[in-house]
């Protein structure tokens, strides 16, 4: 033991000591202490190792404003191009700004007493090398089972960021563009976080059942591999990788009395169209095992936490579970651009709705069947497909078909038929031509 040691241990002796005559000297005092000692060391102790209070909703108070607060899209398992899959979460979509084209900036808000415990900042360049665009995600932990973040915030709070030691504290994950730095920062319902022109919420029970998946490994992959060149602590990677699996409805966990008052917001982008049916929010994985629905991979060794969007998704429309959505991201060869029902001259339209997801009704039989009931081996044909929710018709028809490989994986091949504007008009039995695409679960 050092010399330091040895004056460290005297001091803490003769410090006890004192408490110890203060407290015989004067009880009452002394219990005074005692109890503000307690207190102290209770605020310090993390909340991520607290059970959670029992009959308490883990959340407290609102998101943002909700006076500036426009919509609630429940994301489901369908994204636009670029975003990773699935998302089951939630979109705080903010009214009018100054002008029509822009959306109102609002502040984040905690919504309830939580530890921040990690802090993450990723930084967008255009073909210059000019920054465009930095988000935040802000993750937070008000208790062992229950786990939230924040993300898309667009400007972090100064004095949150000061509290987590400033950007040098931050550590690199794959360059200075990305970084991220673990905290232990303390905050309580309606403290300011950021501001932003609308934000994510992705919410986790992590004492609930995880989502039925087809093949639950690939969303276990950690996306953060190339942190390990810069010895990011496997501790922060853990913190920002969140389990999909046990994804949950963040107004699930909110006082009974605001439920239905960000329930009541759930709906499209624009508000104009408003979630129906009993389970609105519809933030579970939309992997429906042993059927078409859910998520398909491109590669068979592809996963779905790449950066790099490698996934096209199957499922209903989050907003109306009636209509269905091929979220295609591009990936389907055979859907070329003049299939679009576009004029001639609008080719740069065309092109970009060919990229798009498609929507239409669910129908009888073998047409436009439910994801979820489409069973192996039988082709089934998809009609009157529109690019987006408004966008124009496609003009041609889709066939799929799920199968078994010879090692029981599944597959679904794709393909755009343009020989045929309605499954009717398409000879049976429906077969592929060869221009099919192949995805994997």
């Amino acid at each position: 033991m050092s010399e330091k040691d040895d004056y460290l241990r005297l001091g803490a002796v003769l410090v006890t000591a004192a408490m110890f005559g203060a407290i015989i000297a004067y009880p009452k005092a002394g219990r005074n202490y005692v109890e503000k000692i307690a207190t102290i060391a209770a605020v310090h102790a993390p909340l991520s190792a607290k059970t959670c209070p029992s009959g308490q909703p883990p959340l407290s108070g609102p998101f943002a404003p909700i006076e500036d607060v426009l919509s609630l899209s429940p994301l489901g398992g369908v994204t636009v191009p670029g975003e990773p899959l699935p998302a089951p979460y939630l979109r705080i979509n903010t009214r009018t700004g100054d002008t029509a084209f822009k959306r109102r900036v609002t502040t984040a808000l905690a919504p309830g007493r939580a530890d921040i415990v990690a802090l993450e900042r990723r930084v967008e360049r255009d073909d210059d090398g000019h920054v465009s665009n930095q988000s935040w995600t802000v993750f937070f932990q008000p208790c062992k089972d229950i786990a939230f973040y924040y993300d898309r915030i667009d400007h972090i709070d100064d004095a949150l960021l000061k509290r987590a030691g400033g950007i040098s504290a931050f550590i690199e994950l794959g360059g200075a563009d990305h970084i991220a730095r673990e905290t232990t920062i303390r905050v309580r319902k309606g403290e300011t976080i950021g501001s932003a022109n609308g934000f994510d919420i992705g919410f986790h029970d992590l004492a609930a059942a995880p989502a039925a998946m087809g093949r639950p490994e690939r969303y276990r992959t950690n996306p953060y591999a190339s942190a390990a060149v810069f010895d990011a602590p496997p501790s922060l990677i853990h913190t920002i990788t969140p389990d999909v699996r046990k994804a949950r409805c963040a107004i699930d966990y909110l006082p009974e009395n605001q439920r239905s008052q960000w329930g009541d917001k759930l709906g499209d982008a624009w508000g104009m169209r408003r979630s129906k049916g009993d389970n609105a929010c519809r933030t579970a994985v939309t992997d429906i095992p042993g059927t078409a629905q859910g998520v398909w991979f491109t590669d068979a060794s592809h996963n779905a936490t790449t950066n790099k969007v490698s996934a096209i998704a199957l499922s209903a429309d989050s907003i109306d579970p009636k209509r269905l959505i091929f979220a295609l991201h591009g990936r389907l060869p055979s859907l070329t651009a003049d299939l679009i029902g576009l004029s001639p001259l609008l080719n740069e339209e065309r092109t970009a709705a060919s990229k798009d997801f498609l929507t239409f009704d669910t129908g009888p039989g073998r047409v436009n069947r439910p994801f979820g009931n489409v069973k192996d081996e039988q082709v089934y044909c998809y009609e009157r497909l529109r690019t987006n929710f408004v966008g124009p018709l496609v003009n041609g028809v889709i066939l799929l078909q799920k199968t078994r490989s010879s090692n029981g994986a599944s597959i679904l091949r794709i393909e755009t038929r343009s020989d045929a504007y309605s499954c009717s008009k398409l000879p049976d039995p429906w077969t592929f031509t060869g221009n099919e695409t192949t995805f994997y679960r």
